[in-house]
């Protein structure tokens, strides 16, 4: 028993199992890496907003101690607006401070709108030139050169810089970075306990803004890479599924063109390979079935012969001139009866013999172009008889090629005599042959200006017993053209049939021999 594996490559479509597994796995890998880095960069903003407000509480409870002193101090509105701006240089945010109705008394202004300051550390003094505490006052500058010593205020320092991105004070002219958006307000007590002022940090030094866009963009990184690895993985895995079951497509269809014999060559032991166990367990059933069947047609054709053979010459015997004319006329239907069970019992003998498989057919070097002139002269009586022209269009020059001569003289037989049977008189019958040498293949045509064939029975025209709707009129069995179609494909070609309306064309197409190549 012959064995086929498919071996071909795989082919990639888009309803394809290999197309869409690893499309599913890509899905899968980006939805996860999306819900992943989601959650982790949720997680850590959540984190660094926590820190972020925990450190403006921290700064905004340790300077309300200081701006209570100088509430309790009656320290003038110009000196608390310059400890303000030192909070907030301190304090690396924007501080505001605000009265018991919420309105603002002093503010430094927003961390955007002071890229440069410039910061004086001196002593105060009050009237009786004692000292007091120290701080420090800020002055603006655009872009605040530090001073010469004879422009500084005395008893202090002068010190120009930039705020940093995380708190720090930079001296280089570093630009600043990110701010927060968390807000915080402490109340201010004044000495008898009472509320007498808030005092609100803002604008922050935004601590994970970095760390948190070095995730975003490593995640982003992680889940491409995530989503090629699943693309690899998934053509891995479809392929490990579609070839088997491609395989198992492909025996299929050389079952269903006729190759009982095809097996699928699968040794794995999972479901699909259970699945190729019964479907070679179901072919060898059919073959067998088919085999079966084959044989009985063959042997059940064969031993008709006989009788029939005993029944015609009975009935032509019986026949005598003293016969009445009724009984003259049911012998008559009879043996044209016969005559047509004869021609459906050697149909069905010649076609089961076309089918087994292991029949040997005999190829031989055959001139197609001399065996279509003779098969022009065998038919040129009938064609007139019926008054229908019979015409050839050949080729000067000889075209051979590898057949079995009896088979395709019994092709012609079958096509012009259809051609022939179906053409009213007066009508045209065309016998054609030309070459295409670019492919290496001849083709015969056999066209006639009969009455076509219904569109609807061109899908059945070479199934087994099938007429047209409007050749019930005609004689026949319905295995002309399934016998047609089974010598060709013996031969490895092709035939074709176009039928528009009036007219029929039947186009057989088949490989040169080496001679014509």
């Amino acid at each position: 028993m012959n064995t086929t594996f498919f071996r071909q490559r795989i082919p990639m479509n888009q309803h394809s199992i290999q197309w869409r597994l690893p499309l599913t796995y890509a899905g899968i890998a980006l939805l996860t890496a999306v819900a992943l880095a989601s959650l982790l960069l949720f997680t850590l903003n959540n984190y660094y907003d926590r820190q972020e407000r925990r450190y403006l509480a921290a700064s905004a409870r340790a300077l309300a101690g200081q701006t209570s002193r100088m509430y309790a101090d009656q320290v003038p509105s110009e000196d608390i607006q310059a400890a303000v701006s030192l909070f907030a240089f301190l304090a690396q945010a924007r501080v505001r401070l605000l009265d018991e109705t919420m309105q603002v008394t002093a503010d430094s202004g927003s961390i955007h709108d002071q890229p440069q300051v410039a910061v004086n550390f001196i002593r105060a003094q009050d009237p009786n030139n004692e000292q007091r505490w120290p701080y420090l006052s800020l002055r603006d500058n655009e872009p605040a050169p530090i001073p010469p010593p004879s422009e500084q205020e005395p008893g202090g320092y002068y010190l120009g810089g930039r705020r940093g991105p995380f708190g720090e004070f930079v001296a280089d002219g570093t630009a600043p970075g990110d701010y927060s958006d968390q807000r915080v307000t402490v109340p201010i007590y004044g000495m008898d306990g009472e509320t007498v002022a808030y005092l609100e940090l803002s604008e922050g030094p935004a601590f994970g803004n970095e760390i948190v866009a070095d995730v975003a963009e490593n995640g982003m990184v992680a889940g491409a890479i995530a989503v090629l690895i699943a693309i690899l993985a998934g053509m891995v895995i479809s392929r490990n599924i579609s070839r088997p079951v491609l395989a198992l497509a492909e025996v299929t269809r050389q079952m269903a063109d006729g190759d009982l014999t095809a097996r699928v060559e699968l040794e794995r032991r999972d479901e699909l390979g259970l699945l190729a166990k019964s479907f070679n367990t179901m072919a060898a059933r059919v073959e067998a079935t088919v085999s079966t069947l084959r044989r009985f047609v063959t042997d059940a054709a064969h031993e008709i012969n006989t009788p029939l053979t005993a029944l015609r010459t009975n009935l032509e015997l019986t026949i005598g001139d003293d016969m009445s004319d009724p009984a003259r006329n049911d012998i008559q239907q009879a043996l044209t009866e016969l005559t047509r069970l004869e021609r459906l019992t050697h149909g069905l003998l010649v076609l089961a013999r076309l089918e087994a498989p292991d029949v040997v057919h005999q190829h031989s070097p055959v001139d197609i172009t001399a065996l279509l002139r003779q098969m022009h002269e065998r038919y040129a009586s009938r064609a007139e008889q019926n008054a229908i022209t019979l015409q050839v269009e050949l080729p000067d020059e000889p075209v051979v090629i590898q057949a079995d001569r009896e088979q395709i003289i019994r092709l012609l037989d079958n096509l012009l005599d259809n051609a022939l049977k179906f053409t009213p008189s007066e009508g045209r019958v065309i016998l054609g042959q030309r070459v295409e040498a670019e492919i290496n293949t001849m083709h015969l045509w056999v066209q006639d200006s009969g009455i076509g064939i219904p569109e609807n029975d061109l899908p059945e025209l070479f199934s087994r017993f099938h007429r047209g709707r409007n050749a019930a009129a005609f004689p026949g069995n319905g295995l002309g053209l399934v016998i047609a179609k089974a010598i060709v494909e013996e031969h490895n070609g092709q035939i074709n049939v176009d039928s528009r309306g009036q007219g029929t064309r039947f186009t057989v197409s088949l490989p040169l021999g080496e001679q014509n190549s």
